[in-house]
């Protein structure tokens, strides 16, 4: 039945290394293929020799010869510490959006992208110019910043020639009639289209600069339309994202795909199943840390073959650092079943509970099943009930028909009850849970129920 609870998370989301870097380790089964660490490297400076900074080849190669997104993290924090300006900046942004929680991290993600751009990468360079604030700093790191975005404009960077026209004032109040304005529009500058969007006082004007900026080539754009398109031009929006190699796109497009062939198992694809995933993992390996926690939450409900429960842990981990209820929680669970982890069912309710104070989406359902089968507690029927009850209030679609099922099996705190079990039954039904009484009767018939079951096998 864990299709059952995948629908649930589908109702809540609204979706149909080195110490010092904080790298995460390689996980068990997964060795690394031979020669896969040379070719990433021939990869990463073929980049650099490029200024390309699409990391799709990369993490394709990495993905497709040892499938473990966690090998490629170990990897590129190797390839950033021995000098590779590309895989710096990666690590840049790696360390960046884990400094939710360790803000000191920043520091490091500074020092990594201050050098990759002094090496004459031009991505990095032009980041590095927008990562200074030219209205605060003292006038030698804007002297730097500023010499940095002209390298790389001289370089022929179209995305440093849209951010030279922003810090330089050419786009004051919305203005876009300065003469070198109009001439980067006429080259179908996207970069500056997707800015000049960004500065429109209303949505449908700017969707029109943003249809300009997917039409010509931009991988973001299309992504934003997708996002505010209810037409059925919305999915050529996202599978343009897609294409274009947007990490978040391919996130959410890898996820809504696993998810919908999930639901149904007799019609279940598997290829498109392997497909969503490793969409997925790209979007991981690229940077996108919105998918850390849905591809560990996937793995834990038995999505991908041969998973190492260290590595979904690991991956809850990753999400955690980057300030993601939904990795806290799964830190926590982890911990509290000793999976993946050593177990320490204390630490593990703690963090449990801050992710529920922090509305990730499916706490509450783990609590209740580690209340309901005394997961490192004692058992206890009652807690268990009271949080699907607010698994229900945070607007989970099965918590009533869950209640049920737990009411009915019973447990070590609590004999069977059936009448009580009915009465949460007609509840869900109610409440409109069509599927709840085929839900009932599946996981009774079973006699027993646990979150992310996949997790203890």
């Amino acid at each position: 039945m864990k299709n059952v609870l995948l629908l649930s998370l589908i109702c809540a989301a609204g979706l149909i290394a080195a110490e010092s870097t904080v790298a995460p380790s390689a996980s068990a089964g997964a060795p690394v293929v031979a020669g896969v660490e040379s070719r990433l490297n021939a990869v990463l400076q073929d980049m650099v020799k490029k200024n390309s900074e699409d990391f799709y080849e990369a993490a394709a190669l990495v993905y497709d010869d040892c499938g473990d997104v966690l090998t490629f993290f170990r990897l590129m924090t190797k390839a950033a510490e021995s000098g590779n300006p590309a895989a710096a900046l990666w690590l840049s942004h790696y360390l960046s959006v884990q400094s939710a929680t360790n803000p000191e991290l920043l520091t490091r993600a500074g020092t990594l992208l201050e050098g990759a751009s002094a090496a004459g990468y031009v991505p990095a360079m032009v980041e590095y110019a927008g990562s200074v604030n030219m209205n605060e700093v003292e006038s030698a790191v804007k002297k730097k910043a500023m010499t940095a975005l002209m390298n790389a404009c001289r370089k022929g960077s179209a995305k440093g020639r849209a951010l030279y026209l922003m810090v330089s004032g050419r786009m004051a109040n919305g203005s876009i009639t300065q003469p070198e304005i109009v001439s980067e529009l006429k080259k179908k500058n996207y970069y500056l289209e997707e800015m000049i969007a960004a500065m429109q006082p209303d949505t449908s004007s700017a969707r029109v600069w943003m249809e300009r900026a997917a039409e010509h080539g931009s991988a973001f754009a299309p992504f934003a339309l997708y996002q505010v398109d209810s037409s059925e031009k919305s999915a050529t929006y996202i599978q343009q994202a897609v294409e274009r190699h947007l990490p978040a796109a391919m996130g959410r497009y890898g996820t809504e795909l696993v998810l919908r062939e999930t639901l149904d198992i007799e019609k279940c694809d598997d290829k498109k199943v392997a497909e969503g995933l490793r969409l997925l993992s790209m979007a991981v390996m690229m940077g996108d840390a919105v998918s850390y926690q849905m591809l560990a939450y996937l793995h834990a409900n038995g999505q991908g073959k041969n998973i190492p429960k260290e590595r979904i842990y690991e991956l809850f981990q990753l999400a955690h650092r980057c300030g993601d209820p939904n990795g806290t929680a799964g830190v926590g669970y982890c911990k509290v079943l000793g999976v993946g982890c050593k177990q320490d069912a204390a630490e593990g309710l703690a963090l449990m509970e801050k992710a529920r104070d922090r509305n990730a989406q499916w706490v509450n359902q783990a609590l209740a099943s580690m209340y309901f089968n005394g997961d490192g507690v004692a058992p206890d029927l009652r807690k268990a009930v009271d949080a699907l009850m607010d698994d229900h209030i945070s607007g989970s679609r099965h918590a009533y028909a869950m209640m049920a099922v737990i009411t009915a099996i019973g447990n070590a705190s609590a004999k069977p009850d059936p009448s009580t079990a009915r009465i949460y039954l007609n509840m869900a039904i109610e409440a409109g849970e069509a599927d709840a009484p085929l839900y009932y009767d599946s996981f009774v018939k079973e006699g027993k129920w646990r979150f992310m079951d996949e997790l203890t096998r």
